[in-house]
């Protein structure tokens, strides 16, 4: 995992699936698992952003791998899930969701 910041995010070959940010995007590139024994699904906008306690959305971006696709057991995929922040912020962790509905697991970005 890794974390970057941008003024645009999304697709950088194709600019309709490209997006500007109102302030700036942090940028938390992950590599996704399916270690289940059935397909699941992966959507980017189920994961948060905490910063100071409060919680960001991933922004919805066209063009991003992996973003709704579903995964058979043992498959992965690359992705980076984007969030627009104020500038200069400065994140504490991710949530990570499985599904909308998954109590999530926080992992430490600092």
């Amino acid at each position: 995992m890794s974390v970057d910041r941008s003024r645009t995010a999304g697709n950088p070959s194709n600019e309709f699936e490209q997006s500007t940010a109102q302030g700036e995007y942090i940028n938390v590139h992950l590599s996704v698992k399916n270690i289940g024994n059935e397909a699941q699904s992966y959507f980017a906008t189920n994961q948060k952003l905490i910063v100071g306690g409060k919680k960001f959305d991933a922004a919805s971006i066209m063009g991003v791998n992996g973003d709704g696709g579903s995964l058979n057991p043992g498959l992965g995929v690359d992705t980076v899930v984007s969030f627009d922040v104020p500038v200069g912020t400065t994140p504490d962790s991710i949530e990570l969701h499985d599904s909308a509905f998954s109590g999530g697991a926080t992992v430490n970005l600092r």
